[in-house]
């Protein structure tokens, strides 16, 4: 497994820890989304549910698929024996780069929604910082552009070690 493919799942995985903190704090602080002043969220814990997600966190249908595309992307990367290796092979490389591509889709997708939220520049104006808010922003933010960015390090990696097929 290439170094890149590496961190862009570690990344993945601190992505979703990121989220699933920011939801158990957006629930509990009541902190609804509203990316950029248009979303409007009324009810946090069903705009978590839906597809608006909150203030923190991305919505948990968003979560769970990337989840389940970072399973995809890290098990398309495990050995299987000889008598199982070519049918792999050619698994492996679709599921690979569904799995990748999804990860970097994700990376852009929740980078442009942290940094569209107001809770970030709330944590700007004085009196309004809240260092846990701040930390999660944080770790959402940066592991999101880890995902991006180590997405397209990976994708350009496997492209350039594909095999060549001389017919």
């Amino acid at each position: 497994m290439h170094t890149s493919l590496k961190w862009l799942i570690t990344a993945s995985l601190v992505n979703l820890v990121g989220n699933s903190l920011g939801a158990v704090i957006s629930l509990g602080q009541n902190l609804t989304s509203d990316w950029g002043g248009s979303l409007n969220g009324q009810d946090v814990l069903r705009d978590f549910l839906g597809f608006k997600g909150t203030a923190l966190s991305a919505p948990v249908s968003f979560m769970l698929i990337q989840l389940a595309i970072t399973l995809l992307a890290l098990s398309s990367q495990v050995r299987k024996s000889d008598w199982q290796s070519d049918l792999h092979h050619a698994e492996s490389g679709r599921l690979g780069k569904v799995g990748l591509g999804g990860l970097t889709f994700f990376g852009l997708f929740y980078t442009l929604a942290q940094v569209g939220e107001p809770i970030l520049l709330r944590q700007f104006h004085p009196g309004r910082f809240d260092l846990l808010q701040s930390l999660v922003l944080l770790v959402n933010i940066v592991s999101a552009i880890a995902m991006l960015v180590m997405g397209m390090r990976a994708w350009r990696n496997m492209r350039v070690t594909q095999p060549i097929v001389v017919m």
